[in-house]
């Protein structure tokens, strides 16, 4: 396939800084990429958009996504049907708009290259979303996962008497939950609580309680699966990880897939069970000796430009598989273990809620070898990044001070 030949892409986004990782990738690989934005209110996408490699930006309201059809993403989708020579690819960078995608498979298969679960397969990409629906498969496999147990919200809260403590709180699918429902507690009364408070808010589902692991290093997984051929190139080890956003991986270096050892090899033989074409995001959890699946996101993860700014291109290895052109095992090669990067957006944000202080924040941001928003080659966004984030963090750090917002 000829630079000129090549699709257009439609990168979905909900979160700008996920999404412009892959619109930078497969900009700079030579693709022509339209951005459609998810967002609550307009002008929301304008870090994302602001890429130079972005032909054209749509943005998309849903104030709600968990209550959200998805009926005005997919009006937007269709304004592509039959409009260019060669079928354009579909790439969707978060859960609620890999969800969309995923549950209109086979509208928008007969427009758009786009990943998906092998035909015949009794699950999809949404169902696959369900932590326990992993770990069971994880189990399966022979990887280790945390006990697990579900609570449903409806109706009586009943906890089981086997459930131990202290245990975390996790909503079940990340599409329908959120960051703040996360939370350890170190007893039944303490669990009893939270799951109420929950429930005020969240009435009609069910909730994951896992055992509390203490946790000593966490690592995460970028990469591609074209059914049975998983693509892993190396993996991140997490060096700093948010408060605020918890969970997220704040400062990470990348080193090699060996680090896992015989693991590695149950990590591809579990992805292989999902049939799936697309990209994965995984991440793990090493403690003492022993190392725990905690969750996979069939989609980009958020520190997926990691991977290109050390020599891979995760994004175009995926439209070379979706296109029929395939791609070359050199691709995969990282060009050097060890550098540093640091997400800023979720740096600044625990700065801004004083996880940390202002001198923590600059320090971690000199070292860093590369960020994952600023960046030479494209420095729009950083720019709008930098502006914008210095604006909200003189604007919270005031409120605060004046009592009027508490530290989330």
């Amino acid at each position: 396939m000829t630079e000129h030949s090549k699709p257009l892409v439609v990168v979905l986004s909900r979160n700008y800084s996920t999404g412009l990782g892959v619109i930078r990738s497969l900009g700079s690989a030579g693709y022509a990429v339209d951005l459609i934005a998810s967002v609550k209110k307009t002008g929301s996408s304008v870090i994302a958009s602001g890429s130079k490699y972005v032909r054209k930006c749509t943005e998309v309201f849903a104030e709600n996504i968990y209550e959200d059809s998805g009926e005005c993403l997919l009006e937007a989708l269709m304004e592509y049907a039959g409009n260019e020579k060669i079928k354009p690819v579909l790439f969707p960078t978060d859960d609620f708009t890999a969800s969309i995608v995923s549950e209109n498979h086979k509208l928008l298969a007969q427009h758009f290259s786009l990943p998906h679960v092998r035909e015949g397969e009794a699950f999809s990409i949404t169902d696959a979303m369900d932590k326990t629906f992993q770990s069971d498969l994880a189990r399966r496999i022979g990887i280790a996962t945390p006990a697990e147990w579900k609570i449903s919200l409806r109706g009586k809260i009943e906890i089981d008497e086997e459930l131990r403590y202290p245990c975390f709180v996790k909503p079940l699918q990340s599409v329908t939950g959120h960051k703040t429902e996360m939370r350890a507690c170190e007893s039944e009364e303490e669990l009893y609580d939270h799951l109420l408070r929950m429930k005020e808010r969240y009435s009609d589902r069910e909730v994951l309680v896992q055992e509390y692991l203490t946790i000593d290093k966490e690592y995460d997984l970028s990469g591609v699966c074209v059914d049975q051929q998983i693509i892993i190139p190396a993996i991140i080890e997490k060096t700093r990880v948010a408060c605020h956003e918890r969970g997220v991986t704040m400062t990470g270096k990348m080193i090699p897939v060996e680090t896992l050892g015989h693991i590695g090899d149950k990590l591809v033989d579990m992805l292989k069970e999902y049939h799936y074409t697309g990209m994965f995001d995984m991440e793990l959890n090493l403690c003492g000796d022993k190392l725990y699946f905690n969750e996979v996101n069939l989609r980009s993860g958020g520190p997926n430009f990691s991977y290109f700014l050390n020599g891979v291109n995760l994004p175009d290895i995926l439209v070379k598989e979706l296109t029929g052109e395939g791609h070359n095992r050199e691709e995969e090669i990282v060009g050097e273990f060890g550098k540093t990067f640091i997400y800023e957006k979720v740096a600044w944000e625990d700065y801004i809620y004083s996880y940390m202080t202002g001198n923590e924040l600059k320090k971690l941001l000199k070292e860093a070898d590369f960020t994952l928003l600023a960046n030479s080659e494209d420095p729009n966004p950083g720019k709008v990044f930098n502006r914008r984030i210095r604006m909200s963090a003189v604007k919270h750090k005031l409120m605060m001070a004046l009592g009027l917002e508490k530290k989330k």
